[in-house]
């Protein structure tokens, strides 16, 4: 008798093209990991690195469009409402038909801003896992944002305490703690012909002391305007230092701000601004410190715990999630206050001038993050993740979830199969193929692209007259 494998739907807010974000990243490992309990369906909005890499793994991918509620993050008013119209967005029958069509057993949504997934699975009585991968922010619309995540989920995953913090007392869902890893393999102390050799590539020599900072899309909240004026603090006193920029601009004048402070000063020559690294553990090799400025309150700090596993010293902003990983590995001497770069232009010189204590310190982070988050501990926390599963949720795992969900869709298809019967339309037989199918399907994407723009009108004249109805108030007072 052969055991029954569930099928898990896991559907990613983004597909980036350029390159991968930190939450595509612990989604595409935890899929990879979680892939000998389950048979895992990753479902994209577009096509671009992530889906890429994912089926280079082996793992099926399916395209499907849906839109985002960023006020999940930052929650604001009428969220409740926005939440809601979302049943009447043209990608949600097709989000329902693409998740009716796979038939999964769960269905798992990544960070707090991808809801429609929740909806629609749950339309259909599907349980939901909500991965929450950032800390929702404070303010008086928070209490609501909380009641949505929890109306639309059945088990909460969190990556640190921090981003748990949010949930715990506030929700009736388990909350599953789950810290990220990242691959063992690739993701080690450097040998010094690979260090040299993308040294070499930067115009480094190994005599220079290295500095670097790496995010995927830089703007503000990952901090690289404090990087630059945290180094050219230590440009005047460490003449041999160089500092190493790796990340692609996503707010254009942000970044040109940054390169002007670096071109306004006499240290431009030390600075190397590179867009995109395809082997981020190449990139670590190079360094001798990796600093880490988030502006933000993190949920994890997935960038530290890299260059920690690579073997190098790591000085941070204390920013939620990165401070516990900071203080988790033993760093919580290298977290300074979010904000103040001359703080961390000081933890930074103390490694530069004692070489042997900061190779140490690497020494002993490639350590302590491999006994706190290695890949074999990830693996023993997915395995207890699952056993819990197994022994708390049974009809979750049976297949008797994915049964119902293709007999319901297999009934409707039938009824609506009779009630077509012998119909003409005007583009042939309903259902025809060859030429008069594919008009059809032609007409159906033009009329959904329709929708998509009547739907986006429909709201930017609603927001319009409430604001003139808030100016004749205002008028009248």
């Amino acid at each position: 008798m052969t055991t029954y494998k569930p099928k898990l739907m896991l559907f990613s807010h983004v597909s980036n093209t350029d390159s991968i974000t930190g939450a595509e990243k612990l989604l595409l490992f935890f899929c990879l990991q979680i892939a000998p309990y389950f048979n895992c369906i990753l479902i994209a909005p577009q096509e671009g690195k992530l889906t890429a890499y994912a089926r280079k793994q082996g793992i099926l991918v399916r395209i499907q469009p849906y839109p985002l509620i960023h006020r999940l993050y930052f929650p604001g008013e009428r969220l409740e409402q926005e939440v809601e119209e979302l049943r009447n967005h043209p990608y949600y029958p097709s989000v329902v038909r693409c998740i009716k069509e796979t038939a999964p057993d769960i269905v798992l949504t990544n960070t707090l801003v991808n809801v429609l997934p929740a909806i629609a699975a749950k339309s259909l009585g599907i349980p939901v896992l909500w991965k929450i991968n950032e800390i929702m922010q404070e303010n008086v619309h928070r209490a609501a944002a909380i009641a949505i995540v929890e109306k639309y989920s059945d088990c909460l995953i969190a990556i640190s305490e921090t981003a748990a913090r949010v949930f715990r007392g506030n929700v009736s869902r388990p909350i599953i703690l789950l810290p990220p890893s990242s691959d063992d393999k690739l993701l080690r102390p450097s040998r010094s012909h690979t260090r040299t050799k993308y040294r070499n590539i930067l115009h480094i020599n190994n005599s220079q002391l290295c500095v670097g900072y790496i995010s995927s899309f830089i703007h503000p909240p990952k901090g690289l305007l404090e990087f630059i004026r945290m180094a050219l603090t230590l440009s005047e006193s460490n003449t041999d230092c160089q500092f190493v920029v790796i990340g692609k601009p996503a707010d254009q004048m942000y970044y040109e701000r940054c390169i002007a402070e670096v071109n306004a000063s006499n240290h431009g020559t030390r600075f190397r601004f590179i867009p995109f690294v395809e082997s981020v553990h190449l990139a670590y090799s190079a360094m001798d410190i990796l600093i880490v400025p988030s502006m933000v309150q993190e949920g994890f700090g997935m960038t530290a715990l890299e260059g920690m596993l690579c073997g190098k010293p790591v000085v941070a902003f204390d920013a939620g999630g990165l401070g516990e990983l900071m203080r988790n590995t033993g760093n919580g001497h290298f977290i300074v206050p979010t904000g103040d770069y001359t703080a961390l232009a000081a933890k930074v010189a103390e490694l530069l001038n004692d070489p042997l204590h900061m190779q140490n310190i690497g020494n002993r982070n490639a350590a302590a993050a491999r006994a706190q988050y290695g890949l074999n501990v990830y693996r023993q926390k997915v395995q207890a993740f699952v056993h819990e599963l197994q022994q708390g949720c049974p009809d979750w795992m049976s297949g008797s979830i994915s049964r119902s969900v293709k007999a319901y869709r297999d009934s409707r298809k039938k009824r609506r199969k009779r009630s077509t019967k012998g119909r003409i339309g005007p583009m042939g037989r309903k259902g025809c193929k060859g030429r008069m199918g594919r008009m059809s399907r032609m007409s159906r994407r033009k009329a959904a692209a329709i929708a998509v723009r009547r739907y986006h009108r429909k709201r930017r004249t609603r927001a319009g007259r409430r604001m003139k109805r808030r100016i004749k108030l205002l008028r009248r007072r």
